[in-house]
């Protein structure tokens, strides 16, 4: 893994993490509270195939600048994207799970275009049980406390049948279990905004597992049938898609679509 930094808009710095050094770029974007680091195997598998992987570390994540689990506007991650996309080459492609796929979503329907975007479990809903008070109080600490830290609910058995994934979750000194009221609400207009557009032009391929508690692959499969989506159904497999028991297998899969695109491209 090779590090770099780029500036966001607003002088936030932000940290690149790369593997390989293909003809084509693919951008990742990791899920709320996670970090480059997580991404490894997932880059590692795409520089195998000829790719050159660049993961952006979000603001408030890993090490780049920012407060933990919180963003001022939804528009400060999209910038976050952009500054990240300058550093590649025409053709590039994303990758994108969890939240990192709601954030890839919202920058396409702001006009980043990638030639081709792979999703694994997007937050298109919410499948986390949040406390009654927390939802309903959501819009006024919005207000009144920002960036109030707050447990995010996330329970580390629901990212993989695989015990020892969790595990490593909760001891990671880059993982943290907070999100603020602003990112909540922001999270919340941002689902909104990306339900609401009516056709988009960017070819997609989304990889759901069905036993996700994390978030709401209902709301994803219907969001991948109305678009007309490619859409592949992992049977049994909870949130974290890339680090379940038999792994190999969507991670092939979303290695090879987005490796297809490169050997097209390239003729």
């Amino acid at each position: 893994m090779r590090t770099s930094f780029v500036t966001s808009a607003d002088g936030t710095r932000l940290r690149l993490a790369h593997w390989g050094d293909g003809a084509r770029d693919v951008l990742v974007i990791h899920g709320l509270a996670e970090h480059a680091g997580r991404y490894e195997h997932v880059g590692g598998a795409l520089a195998a195939a000829g790719l050159s992987a660049t993961v952006v570390e979000l603001r408030g994540h890993g090490h780049s600048g920012g407060k933990r689990g919180h963003v001022a506007r939804w528009s400060d991650y999209i910038a976050d994207v952009h500054a990240a996309v300058a550093t590649l080459r025409p053709g590039w492609t994303l990758l994108a799970h969890s939240m990192g796929g709601l954030v890839a979503l919202d920058a396409v329907r702001d006009g980043v275009l990638p030639s081709r975007l792979a999703l694994s479990n997007p937050l298109l809903g919410v499948s986390v049980k949040l406390p009654g008070w927390k939802v309903r109080a959501a819009g006024l600490l919005s207000r009144l406390a920002p960036s109030l830290p707050m447990k995010n609910e996330i329970d580390p058995t629901a990212l993989s049948r695989d015990p020892s994934v969790g595990a490593a979750y909760l001891a990671d000194p880059l993982v943290f279990q907070t999100a603020s009221p602003r990112w909540y609400t922001e999270m919340l207009a941002a689902m909104a905004r990306v339900h609401a557009v009516p056709h988009w032009t960017v070819p997609m391929s989304v990889y759901l597992g069905d036993a996700d508690r994390v978030t709401d692959p209902v709301a994803a499969r219907g969001f991948a049938g109305r678009i007309g989506a490619k859409l592949t159904v992992f049977p049994d497999f909870r949130h974290e898609i890339f680090n379940e028991v038999g792994k190999e297998e969507p991670i092939g899969q979303a290695v090879a679509w987005l490796a297809e695109e490169a050997a097209c491209a390239t003729g």
